[in-house]
């Protein structure tokens, strides 16, 4: 009886610290995970794009299905301006993780980069959805929504975008997006005037109220809004090659307009 109770000893005392030793293994594992995350994201917002993928693999060699590495690994790829090849590793995060809100925000925008609206809307509507308190979800949903050509989707999201948060950045530039393209001219103009006073430097706000007054018929107005989009910025791009010839064919037409 006493050699067996010694057996049994000894036997717990072999087994008890080869337990405790892959639990200790374990938490090792995860604060490895949590601390190459952290840094990975660090490194991306850093623009330190290598970095920041060499970080992410590394969790993935712990956890294959680690959504929030697999999401950084898209997330470098749209850094990279190849949101082509975003698109896998963002759909494995979804599928470890389908309720991960940033994955969807982040597939989302994958598919804005690839011109595939119909799906960003999807996805960045998901984002939405699960994570209310993040109102540039809602924004880029509607956005998309607009390109995707579901106009009154498109308008019903701004709307409740700009209801929730008035200053959030270009919500009204894209609510009269939306309403221009609907034909609503007037709420598009008064959308885009709001636009001008919540970022008088945002030039898309002048051009759209432009765009406005042309189609009303008001000539004089629609020059004064394009020439308002050059003092945003007169040496850009958009500016010599979309502002300047458009002043210059609304001014034909003014003159070619009966007095």
């Amino acid at each position: 009886m006493l050699k067996r109770a010694l057996g049994f000893c000894l036997a717990t005392l072999l087994i008890v610290p080869a337990c405790t030793s892959d639990k200790a293994k374990d938490v090792d594992v995860e604060a490895e995970i949590a601390r190459n995350l952290g840094e990975a994201d660090a490194n991306l917002r850093n623009d330190k794009v290598a970095e920041a993928e060499a970080g992410y693999k590394v969790v993935l060699g712990y956890d294959a299905t680690n959504a929030a590495a697999l999401t950084g690994l898209g997330r470098v790829e749209l850094a990279r301006e190849q949101p082509a090849a975003a698109i896998e590793p963002l759909e494995k995060a979804i599928a470890a993780a389908p309720n991960d809100a940033k994955a969807h925000a982040t597939l989302g925008q994958a598919y804005v980069a690839t011109n595939d609206w119909a799906k960003a809307a999807d996805h960045l509507g998901k984002a939405w959805e699960l994570d209310k308190d993040t109102e540039q979800y809602a924004l880029e949903y509607g956005a998309a929504l607009r390109e995707a050509k579901q106009l009154d989707a498109a308008i019903t999201v701004l709307q409740e975008v700009a209801a929730i948060n008035p200053q959030i950045k270009y919500v009204y530039r894209e609510l009269g997006k939306a309403q221009l393209d609907a034909s609503d001219h007037d709420k598009a103009l008064e959308s885009f005037m709001k636009a001008q006073l919540a970022w008088p430097g945002d030039q898309d706000s002048f051009a759209g109220a432009g765009m406005v007054y042309e189609a009303q018929g008001k000539i004089g107005d629609s020059i004064d809004q394009w020439a308002q989009y050059i003092q945003q910025d007169c040496c850009s791009t958009y500016s010599k090659e979309i502002a300047q010839p458009k002043i210059a064919e609304l001014k034909a037409k003014e003159n070619a307009a009966p007095n």
